[in-house]
This record gives C-alpha cells, sequence and structure tokens, in this order.
C-alpha cells in the first residue's frame, strides 16, 4: 500500500517485476537496487531490459556501484531476506533459505542500515538504457529461471 524496497542482482522473474510495476500503477513508493555491473554477462543484458520497463513504469532503480549480492525485500513493514533470488530458479528448485518477519526489531534496522545507505550510495536510473536485441534474448532466456 505505501512502500515496496528490492534488492536483487538476478532480477530475473517477469511476474515479479509485473508485480512491481503494478504496484507502482497503484501509487506503491517502489524502488528497485540493481548491481551497475552483474557478475554475470548476460545478467548485465537482462537488468538492463528490466531496468527500462521498471522506469517506463514509474519504478525508481538505483544502480549500485559494482556488484551487490542482497537478496532483499521490504514492503509496508514486512521484510524477507536470505539467500533466495526473487526468480524462479531460487524460488521454486533450488533449496534457499530466506526469513520473513514484520517484527519492527528486523524491520527498521533493515530499512536504515541495508536500504537507506544503498539508496544513498546508489546512483537512480533516469534514463533507460540502450539495449540490443541480444539484451532482449539473454533476458527472455533468463526470465525462464
Amino acid at each position: 500500500r505505501s512502500y515496496v524496497y528490492l534488492e536483487n542482482p538476478y532480477l530475473y522473474d517477469n511476474t515479479v517485476v509485473s508485480a512491481l510495476a503494478e504496484a507502482r500503477r497503484r501509487g506503491v513508493d517502489v524502488r528497485v537496487v540493481l548491481p551497475n555491473r552483474s557478475d554475470r554477462t548476460a545478467g548485465n543484458s537482462s537488468n538492463y531490459v528490466t531496468a527500462n520497463y521498471l522506469i517506463r513504469n514509474g519504478v525508481r532503480v538505483f544502480l549500485y556501484p559494482g556488484m551487490t549480492h542482497v537478496k532483499a525485500i521490504l514492503v509496508d513493514g514486512w521484510a524477507c531476506l536470505g539467500s533466495a533470488n526473487f526468480n524462479k530458479l531460487s524460488l521454486r528448485t533450488n533449496h534457499e533459505t530466506n526469513i520473513a518477519s514484520s517484527a519492527p526489531e528486523l524491520t527498521v534496522p533493515l530499512r536504515r542500515r541495508l536500504f537507506d545507505v544503498d539508496f544513498a550510495k546508489s546512483q537512480e536510473l533516469t534514463q533507460p538504457f540502450d539495449v540490443g536485441w541480444t539484451d532482449n534474448v539473454a533476458a527472455a532466456i533468463l526470465s525462464q529461471f
């Protein structure tokens, strides 16, 4: 209802990305932190395509300087973080571990020590990336995982 903050290096799942855009269209403050440079070349391509979609839909996208390996989301005082990326492979196939809680003892420090810090150290993307057909192919392939 109020805000969604997400940081993830491999934001490839179209369902998650579409839900972020839909929340923004409802007036929610949606912010996403992606790595400026992924540790995977195809990941860079997919992140560029994803970032373009998000900013076209009003989502604020922040590029973390270098690689971030954080997997965290904070939604209206509810938090989820751990080893699972927000994609099909991590959420449905791999044996990942996350913790979720609405306890202020977790959510308040997560906002202050992670999201506020990473928003400040990151560059907000104001213009779309120039992407080519190979970027779109990489995004389409990675969206299956």
